[in-house]
């Protein structure tokens, strides 16, 4: 793998970590949020970097993920919806607030430890086939 692919996955797992602290502590949802979305996002930026494609504005990198891993079947629906979800969630600027329970923030930590795990698979993979065919 390239070393910002490994470095955004290492930060995934920092934000996971941090995000599993803080809801083993029962610390502010919104904080947590912001963690597990982080966990959910560096894994794309290290796609998007695998494909070369620019990172711009957070909504257009999640869209063109779901165009090129997603739509073409390299990753579940269901990881695509957990991002969308975590972006909906997570703390806006203006402080607003979308309501979320315990039990969904669970539910998004071990699908963002899932998909973290799916993402690193499938750069090793590719990085391999990379290395053989050169």
């Amino acid at each position: 793998m390239k070393e910002l692919e490994i470095s955004r996955l290492k930060q995934a797992r920092e934000s996971l970590g941090e995000a599993q602290a803080l809801l083993a502590g029962e610390m502010d949802t919104g904080f947590i949020l912001t963690n597990l979305y982080y966990a959910f996002y560096y894994p794309i930026l290290a796609l998007m970097n695998e494909g070369q494609v620019p990172s711009t504005m957070q909504s257009v990198t999640i869209g063109l993920f779901e165009q090129g891993f997603i739509k073409t079947g390299i990753f579940k629906k269901e990881q695509s919806d957990a991002v969308r979800r975590i972006f909906s969630t997570k703390p806006k600027c203006n402080g607003e607030k979308t309501q979320v329970t315990g039990e969904e923030v669970k539910g998004l930590a071990v699908l963002a430890s899932v998909f973290i795990q799916d993402v690193e698979i499938y750069l090793e993979k590719k990085s391999a086939e990379s290395e053989g065919g050169a």
